[in-house]
């Protein structure tokens, strides 16, 4: 009696299949489920379901992945901006699906993402010696506590080190990223789109078969 006791006791503490346990805490095999399926219905689910031919689709994809690259904020709007000027030349794209996808930039990634571009745009613009950054941060410091620089100055300084050498690193970096990113993402949501409509196609032919040999047995 003991020991099932003990048994079931084991079974209840114990958090299963990604249930919270006794704290409150979650398996990360939980999170990870309730994160893809987020994902899945964010962002491939609009995809398959809209009515446009495959390419329509998967230039969504790359316009969105692109946008949501960049490093500034508001990729949506730049989104809209795309779309505004690829209908003059008869390049069109689903603009909602679009939107949708630059959800990959967003508070767990951006941070991640900027800094790999600021890095990659160091290494391309040849700042060998100070991949990181660090070296600029502490001379900016030494710069700002100077009492012989004025406030004006100080704004110089920290306007100098955000919007031209961290800037235009990261958008030095941003270019080789996108460019791959939105390719993949362009072949990869094409082939996604495709195999789907072909195994829908598929699983209608077999229910009209069905229905055929139905129809013909009540005949």
């Amino acid at each position: 009696m003991n020991s099932a006791n003990h048994s079931t006791g084991s079974q209840i503490a114990t958090p299963q299949n990604g249930r919270s346990n006794g704290n409150g805490r979650q398996k990360p095999a939980g999170l990870f489920r309730r994160a893809s399926r987020y994902v899945r219905y964010r962002l491939v689910t609009p995809m398959l379901r809209a009515r446009h031919p495959a390419e329509y689709s998967a230039r969504a994809v790359l316009v969105g992945v692109i946008c949501g690259l960049m490093p500034i904020i508001g990729q949506s709007t730049i989104v809209l901006a795309v779309w505004l000027v690829a209908r003059r030349f008869n390049w069109g794209f689903n603009v909602v699906v679009a939107a949708l996808w630059t959800f990959i930039s967003n508070p767990l990634t951006t941070a991640p993402m900027f800094y790999g571009f600021y890095v990659t745009g160091q290494v391309m613009m040849g700042n060998w010696n100070d991949l990181s950054g660090f070296d600029r941060f502490v001379t900016m410091s030494r710069d700002l506590v100077n009492d012989q620089l004025g406030l004006w100055d100080q704004v110089k300084v920290i306007s100098r080190l955000l919007f031209l050498d961290w800037a235009l690193a990261m958008w030095v970096g941003f270019i080789p990223w996108a460019a791959l990113c939105g390719w993949l993402g362009y072949r990869w949501s094409l082939k996604v789109v495709l195999a789907y409509r072909h195994m829908r196609e598929k699983r209608m032919q077999r229910r009209r078969e069905q229905l055929a040999a139905i129809d013909a047995l009540k005949a």
